[in-house]
């Protein structure tokens, strides 16, 4: 009885260190959203196309959120650039 009540009490502290250590995916994490930028990267227009339509910019103001809610209720895979 006793054993079991320490393999149970050693499984739960086991899960709950390895849920504050693990780090949860955010729905919206840029890095899971966005490919790898490509080695030749940043080519002007494409610095201009990201900092005009990118996701920072997005989110940085209210149009830009409703932009990207628009986007993610019609189910777009790419939300922004």
């Amino acid at each position: 009885m006793l054993q079991g009540f320490l393999q149970r009490t050693c499984l739960s502290a086991l899960n709950t260190a390895q849920t504050l250590f693990v780090r949860q995916k955010h729905a919206f994490d840029r890095a899971v959203l966005k490919p790898k930028v490509r080695c030749h990267f940043p080519k002007p227009r494409e610095v201009k196309r990201i900092n005009v339509h990118g996701w920072e910019t997005r989110m940085s103001t209210p149009e830009g959120r409703r932009v990207l809610m628009r986007r993610i209720l019609k189910g777009r895979h790419d939300l922004s650039h």
